[in-house]
């Protein structure tokens, strides 16, 4: 079975000036894994998405977000000038409608997956969603992809547990806000690894943020050191992911992918070399093997090296595919001693000792 690639030149039409989270991004994306020949293999398939509809939209976000979108969308259109919606975040005249197709094709590739068209998937969408929480949008986002996806399988397709992972390098404060207090519709789970928030925007996504009610100790924060290695999201996995999922036993997973975890990222401070990410995706992938029938749905988020992003989701299209030793790698990178320490001696202490309350594993 195939592995499914969302995209569509729609996109691109989020074009928002001298940006970081330009169009550029997926360009230079979809030139690369057409020299690598990922758009002719047949073990990968383009899905076309379609448009969320605005129901769909308002599973997570308030009439007044999408009326915000819509209307200063329809005045970048009028003026011909990109407009704010906030000090981080650009419209342009088309942005309304590629948010509406940025959800959809999370939308879509659910569909496919679950109707057996394809095992699994990477939407190669803008804008992207993780910051943008019910009533806000914020930090480039503008729909919150990951979260009208996880409602989308809970109220549409009869899933009722979803495990999501965020691997931006910035918090996903908007996921973890909309999800706070669970959801009425499926049980979730939601692991957030980042660049510890007193380094870094949106100073969110601290080990004490465990969620309220129905989603109490089902938020989980992994706030990484500055410079953190590849080494150190693969003890999150081991000590934190792993027994928790096998205690959860999700049957989707989805994940926001940011790969400005790069160490040459521009807006960040994180160490991860361009293999990281799919190294971490294998992990994942065996327990959606194991408990999701392979189902996993990958969003993209942040990564502002366009040639390093590419290179990364090049390695994680090849991890979904099932050619796991087939990776493009650079020299292996490794945390210094005084972060690994400050890992395994106090930051994964600490977090099984506020998760024990909820999960039997710890």
């Amino acid at each position: 079975m195939t592995t499914g690639l969302v995209y569509d030149d729609i996109y691109l039409e989020h074009r928002i000036g001298a940006h970081v989270e330009s169009h550029q991004r997926l360009i230079t994306l979809m030139e690369f894994l057409k020299e690598k020949g990922i758009l002719e293999d047949p073990h990968f398939k383009l899905i076309t998405p379609r448009q969320a509809t605005i129901e769909q939209i308002r599973y997570v976000h308030e009439d007044s977000l999408i009326k915000e979108v819509k209307e200063i969308s329809e005045l970048a259109e009028k003026t011909g000038y990109t407009q704010s919606l906030d000090l981080d975040t650009s419209v342009s005249g088309k942005t309304y409608e590629a948010s509406l197709y940025s959800v959809g094709g999370n939308l879509q590739a659910i569909d496919e997956i679950l109707n057996g068209n394809i095992k699994n998937g990477f939407a190669a969408v803008r804008p992207p969603g993780h910051h943008s929480n019910s009533f806000k949008c914020a930090g480039f986002c503008i729909f919150n992809n990951i979260a009208v996806a996880t409602e989308y399988l809970f109220r549409e397709k009869g899933i009722k547990k979803v495990a999501m992972i965020d691997w931006d390098c910035h918090a996903g404060n908007g996921t973890a806000d909309i999800f706070y207090n669970g959801s009425e519709n499926g049980d979730l789970v939601f692991f957030d690894s980042h660049q510890d928030g007193r380094t870094l925007y949106p100073g969110t996504g601290f080990i004490n943020e465990i969620g309220k009610d129905k989603a109490k100790g089902k938020i989980i924060n992994y706030p990484m050191p500055p410079r953190s290695a590849d080494d150190v999201i693969l003890i999150f996995f081991e000590e934190i992911i792993s027994p928790i999922l096998n205690e959860f036993k999700p049957e989707f997973v989805l994940i926001s992918a940011g790969f400005d975890t790069h160490w040459t990222d521009r807006l960040t401070g994180m160490g991860w070399t361009y293999q990281a990410p799919a190294n971490y995706l294998k992990k994942i992938k065996s327990l959606a093997q194991k408990y999701a029938n392979d189902r996993i749905l990958i969003t993209l988020e942040g990564g502002y090296e366009v040639d390093k992003q590419a290179i990364a989701i090049y390695n994680c299209l090849k991890v979904l595919n099932d050619e796991e030793d087939n990776l493009i790698e650079e020299k292996e990178r490794k945390s210094g001693k005084e972060i690994l320490d400050y890992i395994n001696n106090k930051l994964i202490p600490a977090l099984k000792d506020n998760l024990s309350s909820y999960w039997r594993c710890f």
